[in-house]
Protein backbone atom coordinates (compact mmCIF):
# COMPACT_ATOMS: atom_id res chain seq x y z
CA UNK A 1 0.00 0.00 0.00
CA UNK A 2 1.60 3.30 -1.02
CA UNK A 3 2.35 6.18 1.73
CA UNK A 4 1.65 9.63 0.57
CA UNK A 5 3.74 12.62 1.51
CA UNK A 6 2.66 15.28 3.59
CA UNK A 7 3.85 17.64 0.83
CA UNK A 8 1.41 15.48 -1.79
CA UNK A 9 -1.82 15.79 0.82
CA UNK A 10 -1.58 19.17 0.87
CA UNK A 11 -1.36 19.49 -2.77
CA UNK A 12 -5.00 17.41 -2.83
CA UNK A 13 -6.02 20.07 -0.10
CA UNK A 14 -5.30 22.82 -1.78
CA UNK A 15 -6.89 21.34 -5.48
CA UNK A 16 -9.99 20.57 -3.43
CA UNK A 17 -10.68 23.52 -1.85
CA UNK A 18 -9.99 25.38 -5.29
CA UNK A 19 -12.86 23.46 -6.65
CA UNK A 20 -15.42 24.02 -3.93
CA UNK A 21 -14.43 27.82 -4.27
CA UNK A 22 -14.76 27.42 -8.10
CA UNK A 23 -18.28 25.46 -7.33
CA UNK A 24 -19.73 27.96 -4.56
CA UNK A 25 -18.71 31.09 -6.88
CA UNK A 26 -20.35 29.73 -10.18
CA UNK A 27 -23.58 28.81 -7.85
CA UNK A 28 -23.68 32.44 -6.65
CA UNK A 29 -23.50 33.73 -9.92
CA UNK A 30 -26.30 31.34 -10.91
CA UNK A 31 -28.41 32.79 -7.94
CA UNK A 32 -27.76 36.33 -8.88
CA UNK A 33 -28.81 35.83 -12.47
CA UNK A 34 -31.71 34.24 -10.97
CA UNK A 35 -32.02 37.33 -9.32
CA UNK A 36 -31.59 39.40 -11.95
CA UNK A 37 -34.12 37.42 -13.74
CA UNK A 38 -36.79 38.38 -11.10
CA UNK A 39 -36.43 41.61 -11.07
CA UNK A 40 -36.93 42.13 -14.33
CA UNK A 41 -39.79 39.94 -14.87
CA UNK A 42 -41.48 42.02 -11.30
CA UNK A 43 -40.47 45.57 -13.71
CA UNK A 44 -42.11 44.36 -16.73
CA UNK A 45 -44.85 43.02 -14.71
CA UNK A 46 -45.57 46.66 -13.22
CA UNK A 47 -45.49 47.72 -16.23
CA UNK A 48 -48.28 45.61 -18.10
CA UNK A 49 -50.05 45.96 -15.09
CA UNK A 50 -50.46 49.81 -15.67
CA UNK A 51 -51.39 49.10 -18.98
CA UNK A 52 -54.27 46.99 -18.43
CA UNK A 53 -55.72 48.91 -15.66
CA UNK A 54 -55.32 51.92 -18.71
CA UNK A 55 -57.47 49.96 -20.86
CA UNK A 56 -59.78 48.39 -17.96
CA UNK A 57 -60.59 52.01 -16.93
CA UNK A 58 -61.26 52.99 -20.64
CA UNK A 59 -63.43 49.38 -21.23
CA UNK A 60 -65.64 51.03 -18.01
CA UNK A 61 -65.77 54.50 -20.16
CA UNK A 62 -67.35 52.68 -23.22
CA UNK A 63 -71.08 51.86 -23.41
CA UNK A 64 -71.77 48.36 -23.14
CA UNK A 65 -75.29 49.22 -24.39
CA UNK A 66 -76.46 49.97 -27.81
CA UNK A 67 -77.54 53.06 -28.70
CA UNK A 68 -80.90 54.11 -30.27
CA UNK A 69 -78.98 54.53 -34.26
CA UNK A 70 -78.63 50.53 -34.23
CA UNK A 71 -82.44 49.86 -33.62
CA UNK A 72 -83.80 52.72 -35.71
CA UNK A 73 -81.90 51.12 -38.78
CA UNK A 74 -83.35 47.36 -37.81
CA UNK A 75 -86.68 48.79 -37.69
CA UNK A 76 -86.64 51.45 -40.79
CA UNK A 77 -88.75 49.06 -42.83
CA UNK A 78 -92.33 49.25 -40.43
CA UNK A 79 -94.18 52.63 -42.01
CA UNK A 80 -95.38 54.46 -39.00
CA UNK A 81 -98.57 53.09 -37.27
CA UNK A 82 -100.76 54.01 -34.10
CA UNK A 83 -98.38 52.45 -31.71
CA UNK A 84 -95.09 54.17 -32.94
CA UNK A 85 -92.80 56.23 -30.84
CA UNK A 86 -89.89 56.68 -32.26
CA UNK A 87 -89.88 60.22 -32.70
CA UNK A 88 -90.75 61.36 -29.32
CA UNK A 89 -88.80 62.90 -26.87
CA UNK A 90 -87.76 59.85 -25.18
CA UNK A 91 -85.70 59.41 -28.18
CA UNK A 92 -83.81 62.47 -27.71
CA UNK A 93 -83.31 61.83 -24.33
CA UNK A 94 -81.06 58.59 -25.53
CA UNK A 95 -83.09 55.88 -24.11
CA UNK A 96 -80.65 52.71 -22.70
CA UNK A 97 -81.81 49.70 -22.09
CA UNK A 98 -81.29 47.81 -18.73
CA UNK A 99 -79.95 44.52 -20.58
CA UNK A 100 -76.78 43.98 -21.87
CA UNK A 101 -78.26 41.14 -24.00
CA UNK A 102 -78.62 42.27 -27.45
CA UNK A 103 -81.68 40.14 -28.20
CA UNK A 104 -83.10 41.60 -24.98
CA UNK A 105 -82.29 44.93 -25.91
CA UNK A 106 -83.94 44.65 -29.20
CA UNK A 107 -87.49 43.20 -28.24
CA UNK A 108 -87.53 46.35 -25.67
CA UNK A 109 -86.93 48.79 -27.92
CA UNK A 110 -89.84 47.03 -30.15
CA UNK A 111 -92.04 46.36 -26.86
CA UNK A 112 -91.49 50.81 -25.96
CA UNK A 113 -91.34 51.98 -28.98
CA UNK A 114 -93.04 50.61 -32.54
CA UNK A 115 -95.50 47.76 -31.14
CA UNK A 116 -96.11 47.47 -26.98
CA UNK A 117 -98.24 43.88 -27.04
CA UNK A 118 -96.73 40.59 -27.19
CA UNK A 119 -95.56 39.41 -30.47
CA UNK A 120 -93.29 36.02 -31.70
CA UNK A 121 -90.06 36.38 -30.98
CA UNK A 122 -89.31 34.69 -34.87
CA UNK A 123 -90.85 37.46 -36.77
CA UNK A 124 -89.02 40.25 -35.11
CA UNK A 125 -85.76 38.28 -34.67
CA UNK A 126 -86.24 37.15 -38.73
CA UNK A 127 -87.18 40.65 -40.44
CA UNK A 128 -83.97 42.39 -38.94
CA UNK A 129 -82.18 39.52 -41.01
CA UNK A 130 -80.00 41.07 -44.17
CA UNK A 131 -81.54 40.05 -47.11
CA UNK A 132 -79.27 41.66 -49.65
CA UNK A 133 -75.07 41.56 -49.56
CA UNK A 134 -72.39 42.51 -51.50
CA UNK A 135 -70.34 39.20 -53.05
CA UNK A 136 -66.72 39.03 -53.25
CA UNK A 137 -66.67 40.62 -56.48
CA UNK A 138 -68.65 43.46 -54.98
CA UNK A 139 -72.27 42.48 -56.59
CA UNK A 140 -75.28 43.19 -54.99
CA UNK A 141 -76.78 39.22 -54.10
CA UNK A 142 -80.17 37.83 -52.50
CA UNK A 143 -79.56 35.76 -49.11
CA UNK A 144 -81.27 32.36 -49.66
CA UNK A 145 -83.81 33.00 -47.16
CA UNK A 146 -84.56 36.27 -49.26
CA UNK A 147 -88.37 35.20 -49.79
CA UNK A 148 -88.81 34.23 -45.95
CA UNK A 149 -87.57 37.62 -44.86
CA UNK A 150 -89.51 39.75 -47.22
CA UNK A 151 -92.64 37.72 -45.78
CA UNK A 152 -91.76 38.21 -42.12
CA UNK A 153 -91.13 41.85 -42.86
CA UNK A 154 -94.72 41.95 -44.59
CA UNK A 155 -96.53 40.36 -41.54
CA UNK A 156 -94.73 42.44 -39.13
CA UNK A 157 -95.95 45.61 -40.82
CA UNK A 158 -99.54 44.15 -40.78
CA UNK A 159 -99.54 43.54 -37.34
CA UNK A 160 -97.67 46.87 -36.30
CA UNK A 161 -100.83 48.88 -37.98
CA UNK A 162 -103.35 48.04 -36.19
CA UNK A 163 -105.84 46.83 -38.69
CA UNK A 164 -107.16 42.79 -38.31
CA UNK A 165 -104.01 40.55 -39.78
CA UNK A 166 -106.39 38.28 -41.07
CA UNK A 167 -107.85 40.33 -43.58
CA UNK A 168 -104.59 41.60 -45.04
CA UNK A 169 -103.01 37.83 -45.15
CA UNK A 170 -106.11 35.90 -46.20
CA UNK A 171 -103.71 34.22 -48.95
CA UNK A 172 -102.42 32.55 -45.93
CA UNK A 173 -104.19 31.76 -43.23
CA UNK A 174 -107.72 31.42 -41.72
CA UNK A 175 -108.98 32.81 -38.62
CA UNK A 176 -108.04 30.06 -36.46
CA UNK A 177 -104.83 29.94 -38.23
CA UNK A 178 -103.94 33.55 -37.99
CA UNK A 179 -104.72 32.98 -33.98
CA UNK A 180 -102.64 30.36 -33.19
CA UNK A 181 -100.04 31.64 -35.91
CA UNK A 182 -99.77 34.91 -33.55
CA UNK A 183 -99.59 32.89 -30.61
CA UNK A 184 -96.67 31.07 -30.86
CA UNK A 185 -94.39 30.31 -28.10
CA UNK A 186 -91.56 29.13 -30.57
CA UNK A 187 -88.35 30.66 -29.65
CA UNK A 188 -86.23 31.72 -33.01
CA UNK A 189 -83.09 29.89 -34.15
CA UNK A 190 -82.74 30.72 -37.09
CA UNK A 191 -85.06 31.60 -40.34
CA UNK A 192 -86.67 28.23 -39.97
CA UNK A 193 -88.39 29.50 -36.67
CA UNK A 194 -91.09 31.29 -39.38
CA UNK A 195 -91.72 28.58 -41.39
CA UNK A 196 -91.66 26.36 -38.01
CA UNK A 197 -94.40 28.62 -36.42
CA UNK A 198 -96.18 28.70 -40.03
CA UNK A 199 -97.16 24.99 -40.07
CA UNK A 200 -97.42 24.62 -36.24
CA UNK A 201 -100.55 27.10 -36.83
CA UNK A 202 -101.76 24.82 -39.75
CA UNK A 203 -101.34 21.83 -38.07
CA UNK A 204 -103.37 23.35 -34.38
CA UNK A 205 -105.65 25.10 -36.16
CA UNK A 206 -106.63 21.21 -38.11
CA UNK A 207 -106.80 19.70 -34.79
CA UNK A 208 -103.43 17.43 -34.68
CA UNK A 209 -102.23 15.87 -31.73
CA UNK A 210 -99.27 17.45 -29.79
CA UNK A 211 -96.97 14.37 -31.06
CA UNK A 212 -98.04 14.02 -34.20
CA UNK A 213 -98.02 18.41 -34.52
CA UNK A 214 -95.07 18.39 -33.52
CA UNK A 215 -93.62 15.52 -35.88
CA UNK A 216 -95.65 17.52 -38.67
CA UNK A 217 -94.28 20.90 -37.39
CA UNK A 218 -90.23 19.50 -38.10
CA UNK A 219 -90.74 17.63 -41.34
CA UNK A 220 -92.35 19.99 -42.83
CA UNK A 221 -90.31 23.15 -42.14
CA UNK A 222 -87.55 20.76 -43.64
CA UNK A 223 -88.90 19.74 -46.57
CA UNK A 224 -91.36 22.90 -47.27
CA UNK A 225 -89.13 25.56 -46.29
CA UNK A 226 -89.24 27.78 -49.66
CA UNK A 227 -92.51 26.18 -51.03
CA UNK A 228 -94.42 26.44 -47.37
CA UNK A 229 -97.57 28.36 -48.83
CA UNK A 230 -97.91 25.93 -52.28
CA UNK A 231 -101.30 24.32 -52.32
CA UNK A 232 -100.13 21.03 -52.70
CA UNK A 233 -98.81 21.52 -49.52
CA UNK A 234 -101.76 22.96 -48.19
CA UNK A 235 -103.49 19.31 -49.71
CA UNK A 236 -101.40 17.33 -48.27
CA UNK A 237 -101.99 19.22 -44.59
CA UNK A 238 -105.77 18.27 -45.12
CA UNK A 239 -105.05 14.64 -45.99
CA UNK A 240 -103.00 14.48 -42.90
CA UNK A 241 -106.28 16.00 -41.05
CA UNK A 242 -108.68 13.24 -42.24
CA UNK A 243 -106.59 10.60 -41.45
CA UNK A 244 -105.25 11.56 -38.41
CA UNK A 245 -105.77 8.61 -36.55
CA UNK A 246 -103.05 6.70 -39.04
CA UNK A 247 -99.69 6.59 -37.80
CA UNK A 248 -96.39 7.73 -39.51
CA UNK A 249 -93.29 8.02 -38.35
CA UNK A 250 -90.65 11.13 -39.10
CA UNK A 251 -89.07 9.05 -41.83
CA UNK A 252 -92.23 7.56 -43.43
CA UNK A 253 -93.65 11.11 -43.84
CA UNK A 254 -90.20 12.40 -44.98
CA UNK A 255 -89.95 10.02 -47.70
CA UNK A 256 -93.60 10.96 -48.91
CA UNK A 257 -92.77 14.84 -48.35
CA UNK A 258 -89.65 13.76 -51.29
CA UNK A 259 -92.62 12.38 -53.60
CA UNK A 260 -94.69 15.49 -53.13
CA UNK A 261 -91.71 17.72 -53.86
CA UNK A 262 -91.48 16.06 -56.90
CA UNK A 263 -95.05 17.39 -57.89
CA UNK A 264 -94.46 21.06 -56.38
CA UNK A 265 -91.65 21.15 -58.58
CA UNK A 266 -93.62 20.30 -62.05
CA UNK A 267 -96.25 22.26 -61.24
CA UNK A 268 -93.78 25.34 -60.58
CA UNK A 269 -91.98 24.10 -64.42
CA UNK A 270 -95.59 24.54 -65.73
CA UNK A 271 -95.78 28.10 -64.28
CA UNK A 272 -99.19 27.61 -63.18
CA UNK A 273 -100.42 26.40 -66.39
CA UNK A 274 -101.21 22.45 -65.96
CA UNK A 275 -103.41 21.27 -62.90
CA UNK A 276 -101.43 20.56 -59.45
CA UNK A 277 -101.42 17.64 -57.79
CA UNK A 278 -104.81 16.71 -55.75
CA UNK A 279 -105.14 14.91 -52.62
CA UNK A 280 -109.31 15.10 -52.40
CA UNK A 281 -110.49 11.59 -52.95
CA UNK A 282 -107.37 9.73 -51.78
CA UNK A 283 -106.46 8.08 -48.52
CA UNK A 284 -102.94 7.79 -47.02
CA UNK A 285 -102.56 4.62 -47.35
CA UNK A 286 -102.58 5.57 -51.55
CA UNK A 287 -100.68 8.40 -51.35
CA UNK A 288 -97.60 6.12 -49.74
CA UNK A 289 -98.04 3.49 -52.42
CA UNK A 290 -97.82 6.49 -55.01
CA UNK A 291 -94.67 7.58 -53.14
CA UNK A 292 -92.89 3.68 -52.65
CA UNK A 293 -94.34 3.42 -56.36
CA UNK A 294 -91.91 6.84 -57.34
CA UNK A 295 -89.02 5.97 -55.18
CA UNK A 296 -88.95 2.15 -56.89
CA UNK A 297 -88.64 4.30 -60.60
CA UNK A 298 -86.92 6.87 -59.22
CA UNK A 299 -84.09 3.73 -58.28
CA UNK A 300 -84.56 1.94 -61.68
CA UNK A 301 -84.06 5.22 -63.62
CA UNK A 302 -81.06 5.96 -61.66
CA UNK A 303 -79.46 2.12 -62.57
CA UNK A 304 -81.08 2.54 -66.35
CA UNK A 305 -79.02 5.83 -66.74
CA UNK A 306 -75.58 4.67 -64.80
CA UNK A 307 -76.01 1.43 -67.38
CA UNK A 308 -75.97 3.37 -70.41
CA UNK A 309 -73.41 5.69 -68.90
CA UNK A 310 -75.59 9.05 -68.94
CA UNK A 311 -75.49 11.36 -66.23
CA UNK A 312 -79.28 12.15 -64.74
CA UNK A 313 -81.61 14.03 -66.54
CA UNK A 314 -81.94 17.50 -64.60
CA UNK A 315 -83.89 20.77 -65.53
CA UNK A 316 -81.35 22.48 -63.55
CA UNK A 317 -77.74 22.27 -64.29
CA UNK A 318 -75.97 20.39 -61.73
CA UNK A 319 -72.09 20.99 -61.50
CA UNK A 320 -70.08 17.22 -61.30
CA UNK A 321 -67.84 18.54 -58.55
CA UNK A 322 -68.41 20.71 -55.24
CA UNK A 323 -66.75 21.57 -52.37
CA UNK A 324 -69.54 20.63 -49.74
CA UNK A 325 -69.89 21.83 -45.74
CA UNK A 326 -66.87 22.53 -43.95
CA UNK A 327 -67.53 18.84 -41.87
CA UNK A 328 -64.40 16.45 -41.48
CA UNK A 329 -64.96 12.91 -41.76
CA UNK A 330 -64.66 10.45 -39.35
CA UNK A 331 -62.68 6.99 -38.69
CA UNK A 332 -63.62 4.80 -36.09
CA UNK A 333 -61.95 1.28 -35.06
CA UNK A 334 -63.47 -1.77 -32.75
CA UNK A 335 -61.87 -4.58 -32.49
CA UNK A 336 -62.43 -6.38 -36.37
CA UNK A 337 -64.49 -3.97 -37.48
CA UNK A 338 -63.41 -0.36 -38.91
CA UNK A 339 -66.40 2.41 -39.28
CA UNK A 340 -65.76 5.55 -41.65
CA UNK A 341 -68.17 8.23 -42.16
CA UNK A 342 -67.68 10.16 -45.20
CA UNK A 343 -69.58 13.33 -47.21
CA UNK A 344 -69.89 12.84 -50.87
CA UNK A 345 -69.07 15.34 -52.88
CA UNK A 346 -69.92 14.13 -56.37
CA UNK A 347 -73.02 13.84 -58.38
CA UNK A 348 -71.38 10.18 -59.32
CA UNK A 349 -70.68 9.42 -55.75
CA UNK A 350 -74.11 10.69 -54.57
CA UNK A 351 -76.08 8.16 -57.84
CA UNK A 352 -73.53 5.20 -56.32
CA UNK A 353 -74.91 5.25 -53.09
CA UNK A 354 -78.77 6.10 -54.05
CA UNK A 355 -78.00 2.60 -56.14
CA UNK A 356 -76.26 0.66 -53.39
CA UNK A 357 -78.49 1.88 -50.74
CA UNK A 358 -82.06 1.94 -53.06
CA UNK A 359 -83.03 5.32 -51.98
CA UNK A 360 -83.20 8.57 -53.75
CA UNK A 361 -80.23 9.87 -52.88
CA UNK A 362 -79.46 11.62 -56.05
CA UNK A 363 -82.41 14.12 -56.04
CA UNK A 364 -79.85 15.93 -53.46
CA UNK A 365 -77.48 16.90 -56.11
CA UNK A 366 -78.67 20.20 -56.63
CA UNK A 367 -79.08 21.31 -52.75
CA UNK A 368 -75.60 20.07 -52.11
CA UNK A 369 -73.70 21.53 -54.90
CA UNK A 370 -75.92 24.94 -53.52
CA UNK A 371 -74.33 24.53 -49.87
CA UNK A 372 -78.50 23.87 -48.34
CA UNK A 373 -77.20 19.86 -46.99
CA UNK A 374 -74.72 17.14 -47.13
CA UNK A 375 -74.59 13.57 -47.85
CA UNK A 376 -72.23 11.43 -45.91
CA UNK A 377 -71.84 7.85 -46.77
CA UNK A 378 -71.53 5.29 -43.65
CA UNK A 379 -69.56 2.51 -44.42
CA UNK A 380 -68.33 -0.66 -42.09
CA UNK A 381 -64.91 -1.98 -42.90
CA UNK A 382 -64.97 -5.80 -41.57
CA UNK A 383 -61.02 -6.89 -41.30
CA UNK A 384 -62.02 -10.53 -40.41
CA UNK A 385 -63.61 -11.19 -43.78
CA UNK A 386 -61.90 -8.41 -45.52
CA UNK A 387 -65.13 -6.91 -46.80
CA UNK A 388 -67.05 -3.03 -46.68
CA UNK A 389 -70.68 -2.70 -46.46
CA UNK A 390 -72.51 0.53 -46.85
CA UNK A 391 -74.73 0.56 -43.44
CA UNK A 392 -76.64 4.29 -43.57
CA UNK A 393 -76.74 7.48 -45.61
CA UNK A 394 -76.95 10.74 -43.39
CA UNK A 395 -78.44 13.96 -44.45
CA UNK A 396 -76.38 17.32 -42.55
CA UNK A 397 -78.63 20.66 -42.63
CA UNK A 398 -76.70 23.94 -43.61
CA UNK A 399 -77.04 24.83 -40.23
CA UNK A 400 -74.95 21.60 -38.89
CA UNK A 401 -78.06 19.58 -38.31
CA UNK A 402 -78.32 15.83 -38.85
CA UNK A 403 -81.80 15.99 -40.99
CA UNK A 404 -82.26 12.14 -41.94
CA UNK A 405 -80.55 8.71 -40.79
CA UNK A 406 -81.20 6.08 -43.31
CA UNK A 407 -80.46 2.71 -44.07
CA UNK A 408 -81.14 0.46 -46.87
CA UNK A 409 -84.17 0.98 -48.47
CA UNK A 410 -85.12 3.98 -46.06
CA UNK A 411 -85.14 1.48 -43.38
CA UNK A 412 -83.98 1.94 -40.01
CA UNK A 413 -80.24 2.01 -38.74
CA UNK A 414 -79.16 -0.01 -36.02
CA UNK A 415 -78.01 0.92 -32.35
CA UNK A 416 -74.98 0.21 -33.07
CA UNK A 417 -74.57 2.46 -35.94
CA UNK A 418 -76.24 4.84 -34.23
CA UNK A 419 -73.45 4.74 -31.26
CA UNK A 420 -70.47 5.47 -34.29
CA UNK A 421 -72.63 8.54 -35.56
CA UNK A 422 -73.04 9.54 -32.41
CA UNK A 423 -69.19 9.52 -31.57
CA UNK A 424 -69.15 11.61 -35.15
CA UNK A 425 -71.41 13.99 -34.34
CA UNK A 426 -69.88 15.14 -30.84
CA UNK A 427 -66.46 15.05 -32.20
CA UNK A 428 -67.56 17.43 -35.23
CA UNK A 429 -70.28 19.66 -32.41
CA UNK A 430 -72.71 19.15 -35.01
CA UNK A 431 -76.76 18.56 -33.46
CA UNK A 432 -79.63 15.88 -34.13
CA UNK A 433 -82.81 17.10 -34.65
CA UNK A 434 -85.61 17.08 -32.61
CA UNK A 435 -87.01 14.13 -34.24
CA UNK A 436 -83.83 12.04 -34.04
CA UNK A 437 -83.18 13.09 -30.56
CA UNK A 438 -86.61 11.68 -29.74
CA UNK A 439 -85.92 8.59 -31.03
CA UNK A 440 -82.77 8.24 -29.70
CA UNK A 441 -83.07 9.40 -26.08
CA UNK A 442 -80.49 12.35 -26.44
Amino acid sequence: MKKHTNYELSKQLKNRIKKRQNSNEQKYNQKQERLNNNEREKLILNQFKGILKKHKNTEKRMPKRSGVDKFINYFAFIPSGLFDKQCTSAIQNEWKCHSYNEKRQIMDYFHTFIYPYPIPEPLIFTSIQEDLFDDKHGKLCYSKDFAIIQKSKKWISDIVSGESFYRKNKDCFTKAEAHYFLSSSISHKDNSSLIAMYFEAKCKARGFGQSLCAVVTKVFTVKFLNTYNCSIVTGFLDLLARHADHYLTADELGDICDFVNTKIIKYQQSFGKSVPFSFSGRTIASVISLANEWHAQHQREIRLLNRLGYRQRQTVQIPEKWDGLGINNFKYENGSYVWIIKQLCTFHDLTNEGRKMKHCVASYAYRCSNDECAIFNVSCFNKSVDTIESVATIEVSANYEIVQIKGKCNSAVSVKVMNVISRWVQQERLKFNSIISRRIGV
